[in-house]
């Protein structure tokens, strides 16, 4: 399981990469690729590729994790809306997601249609 980080050690690691991009998933996979290559770099070239490389990569961790983070929260707070009798509505959830900036529609959309097929398939055999 995820040791999950708090709120405080997230705005901490954003005030630290500061401003800049976070990394396409061409670069992570380059990142991974060069630290798992048997070469060794020299201490120059090690500095300059942390410098350069790694901070988009960390943004790119540090977004999914503050992502995660708030998903986990908004779900929390449904189920626990509905643990105390509350009725919340599907819709609910989503537009909270949305609130936290995930929105999630186009996957809904998607998941249906896999839901779709599933079940005239079922129908079928």
């Amino acid at each position: 399981m995820l040791n999950t980080a708090s709120p405080a050690q997230l705005a901490a690691l954003a005030v630290r990469l500061g401003a800049g991009y976070a990394a396409s998933p061409d670069l992570v996979l380059e990142v991974a690729r060069r630290v798992t290559e048997d070469r060794a770099l020299s201490d120059e070239e090690f500095g300059r590729y942390c410098r350069t490389q790694l901070p988009p990569v960390l943004k790119r961790l540090l977004a999914a994790e503050s992502e995660t983070a708030a998903l986990r929260t908004v779900l929390a707070r449904h189920v626990a809306a509905a643990d105390l009798g509350e009725d919340p509505e599907p819709r609910d959830l989503l537009d909270a997601c949305q609130r936290i900036g995930v929105n999630l529609r186009a996957d809904v959309a998607d998941a249906r249609e896999v839901l779709d097929a599933e079940t005239r398939y079922a129908a079928c055999h």
